[in-house]
């Protein structure tokens, strides 16, 4: 009995540390109920006609890792952070497609629900892949393209292989598959970041246990996301200004493939983060002020599209 309540107040405290994240970011959780399933995500609110961008996470991640950057982002925009399909609380099951391109067939129907026809769209790793097919199948509804470390550029093999990458090839193992405990969740932080925070146990603990529950969908979306991730066949397609924000000590997928997106998307920008790893979002002042100094720039944080 006591070990449940013990297990039940880490769940709350977790669950109470993600509200504050969502509230210092001025985000507020939305569901709809689709024909395909639920659609889980938060948004930040903005006056009628404000431009909107759409944040777009990687492979096993969910909406939440956005707030952050969140709240470095301009306030101008109206900001939409969505659990994609098979992650966070969206719809998840083994029946449907997590193919690249039926993820970006599905964020067209949710810009419907979301009542949005021009959309800023950022997206990291997996989430990258999915944004720039997006944008080059679907470049009207695109009015800028922001990739974060993205997947979709060809990497893995050859000098541009990643360190994960080269593990994964020469043991077989797969760490992005290995969370469903403590370990490996904290394993998985120094991967993924640079220097990460001292993250509390319980967290931890919540983080892999919570894990542990999605083992076969995650499988599932790896398999499909690694049948369908690269992009390089679509990358002149993409007509939208673009950004391209890496990492310099991303251990997941190289620096070099900022170069590969660079040199395939006509007039994009390129700009490569010193001392950051793979999720840029998270390091919130060099990421956050690369994406923002991008809009200003560009003259973009005012437009709706």
């Amino acid at each position: 009995m006591w070990r449940r309540w013990i297990w039940n107040g880490k769940q709350r405290l977790f669950d109470w540390g993600v509200r504050q994240q969502r509230r210092w970011a001025g985000l507020k959780p939305r569901r709809r109920r689709l024909e395909q399933g639920e659609l889980s995500w938060l948004e930040r609110a903005a006056p009628a006609g404000a431009p909107v961008l759409v944040l777009l996470h990687g492979f096993g991640a969910e909406k939440d890792h956005w707030a952050m950057l969140a709240r470095r982002l301009p306030k101008s925009f109206r900001l939409i952070a969505p659990d994609l399909p098979g992650h966070g609380d969206s719809m998840s099951n083994l029946d449907i497609s997590y193919r690249v391109e039926a993820q970006a067939d599905r964020l067209r129907v949710f810009l419907e629900v979301w009542g949005v026809e021009h959309v800023h769209l950022i997206g990291n790793s997996m989430g990258g892949a999915i944004a720039a097919n997006f944008a080059a199948r679907y470049p009207r509804h695109v009015a800028s393209l922001t990739l974060l470390n993205a997947a979709g550029a060809g990497s893995g093999n050859g000098d541009n292989a990643s360190e994960m990458a080269g593990l994964w090839q020469s043991s077989g193992e797969n760490l992005l598959l290995d969370m469903s405990s403590a370990d490996g969740v904290r394993a998985m932080l120094h991967w993924a970041m640079y220097r990460p925070p001292p993250v509390p146990g319980f967290a931890i603990e919540v983080t892999a246990a919570r894990k542990a529950e999605r083992v076969e969908v995650e499988r599932k979306i790896f398999d499909d996301l690694l049948d369908s991730v690269d992009q390089r066949p679509l990358l002149a397609s993409i007509q939208a200004p673009t950004l391209i924000v890496w990492g310099r000590e991303d251990r997941i997928l190289h620096v070099e493939d900022a170069d590969c997106f660079a040199a395939a998307i006509a007039g994009s920008e390129k700009r490569v983060l010193e001392r950051v790893g793979h999720l840029p979002m998270m390091a919130a002042a060099p990421g956050g002020g690369a994406v923002a100094g991008f809009y200003a720039a560009a003259g973009l944080a005012g437009r709706a599209g």
